[in-house]
């Protein structure tokens, strides 16, 4: 087993940066040293700078350079969504042996080019061009974590152990989910921009809730018979809400000319059991995320962010200083829901975590795999073509029947670790 590990950084951003934060915290094994030795941005200054404020090792000017100098063991793609594609057919080709792809997988390809197409089209080419990528991967042997956040939290981890000792009475049937992610405007410049962003609230905050709902689907059918459960339908409704009222409303939020500020999907997967996800740029209070899962046997309520475990009321912000104490919160002002240790609760050091497992061990795979980058991206993308449509159902199931994916490609719930105490 290696004695350290060689992490390298795509982006200098809020992705990047609490990436980057999050390799600080991940319980080490067996006296591993993670070393941060490389990041890159489109701007070589603004490497220079994130490498100097985290400790970097070194900066460097491109993607194909950083990967020739430092053969990293890991490759965290967590820049501007346009990058994402490309990033990863450089990291497979340069035999990166585990690439961790921040959300959405890739977005559509003729945005690049100045094109303009139908919502189907760009499914379609989007399907198209992220099968190039996934073959990529698969035929350097390297491993793909789709880093979808949501998958990885507590609850979620908690979840699973509850679904495995289900199946032992005969229960586990997932039948409704519903999720949130929501808050006043995402940090990125560049999210504004479709051929940089790939969509808006639909694309970039449904895509969060919508990854648990259909990693949790794939493993109660992988512990039933050992078939994946995949999405079958989806409806969908994507808006700009805040861009058709008054200049007066825009004052709590980034308001959004080009992409949508409000996006629905409703999924329905191929047992006929359903996920309601929204997505927004709405919520002035703050960052909402939250995930509600309804079995045969119980109902699982996953409180992310607020969070009521802690309470704290300021007569005057002014008191806490530079404080943030839950993400995007406006004002600290009066009773908030501060959120410790936010990287953890929001399931950012469990994904690192499972990374470097997978780095460490040949035999582990990610828990959240190019399945889940595969489906994800077929639902966000028939939730564009539903809206377009006046919010008509999208058969899905010829874009789930393209590809065949390997065992080591979707989930193995049996690694994916235990949160609860037994009796």
């Amino acid at each position: 087993m290696k004695s350290t590990l060689k992490v390298t950084i795509n982006g200098t951003g809020f992705a990047a940066d609490y990436t980057t934060r999050v390799y600080e915290m991940i319980p080490h094994k067996n006296r591993v040293t993670i070393d941060m030795a490389g990041v890159t941005s489109g701007k070589l200054e603004n490497a220079q700078a994130f490498a100097t404020r985290h400790g970097i090792s070194q900066a460097f000017a491109s993607h194909r350079e950083m990967l020739a100098a430092v053969q990293p063991d890991i490759d965290n793609v967590a820049c501007a969504n346009h990058a994402h594609g490309p990033y990863v057919i450089e990291a497979a080709q340069a035999g990166v042996p585990v690439i961790v792809l921040e959300k959405p997988p890739v977005i559509w390809p003729g945005y690049q080019e100045g094109q303009t197409a139908t919502a189907e089209t760009r499914k379609h080419e989007s399907m198209e061009y992220l099968g190039q990528v996934l073959d990529e991967v698969r035929g350097a042997n390297s491993k793909l974590l789709y880093a979808e956040d949501f998958v990885y939290l507590d609850g979620v981890k908690g979840l699973v152990e509850l679904l495995v000792e289900a199946r032992k009475a005969d229960k586990g049937c997932i039948l409704y989910q519903r999720g949130t992610c929501a808050h006043q405007g995402s940090h990125a410049p560049a999210y504004d921009t479709p051929a940089l962003s790939g969509g808006g609230a639909l694309f970039n905050k449904a895509c969060h809730p919508l990854g648990p709902c259909l990693y949790l689907k794939q493993v109660e059918g992988i512990l039933r018979n050992g078939r994946p459960i995949r999405p079958q339908k989806v409806a969908g409704m994507a808006l700009q809400i805040l861009k058709h009222q008054p200049a007066t409303s825009a004052e709590h939020f980034r308001v959004m000319q080009n992409v949508d500020d409000f996006g629905r999907l409703t999924v329905v997967f191929e047992d006929q059991t359903v996920a309601e996800l929204l997505g927004h740029d709405l919520s002035i209070s703050g960052i909402r995320n939250d995930l509600s899962v309804v079995t045969d046997f119980a109902q699982y309520d996953v409180r992310v962010n607020p969070n009521n475990e802690n309470e704290l009321f300021l007569p005057t912000e002014a008191a806490a200083g530079n404080l943030l104490f839950r993400e995007k919160l406006p004002t600290a002002n009066g009773t908030s829901f501060p959120r410790p240790n936010q990287f953890h609760s929001h399931g950012y050091v469990n994904e690192m975590d499972d990374a470097v497992q997978c780095a460490l061990d040949p035999a582990r795979n990610p828990q959240a795999g190019p399945m889940l980058a595969w489906d994800t991206l077929a639902v966000l993308l028939g939730g564009y073509e539903s809206s377009e449509k006046q919010g008509a159902l999208i058969d899905l199931s010829d874009i789930t029947a393209a590809r065949t994916f390997t065992d080591h490609e979707v989930p193995s719930p049996e690694n994916f670790g235990n949160v609860f105490q037994r009796k």
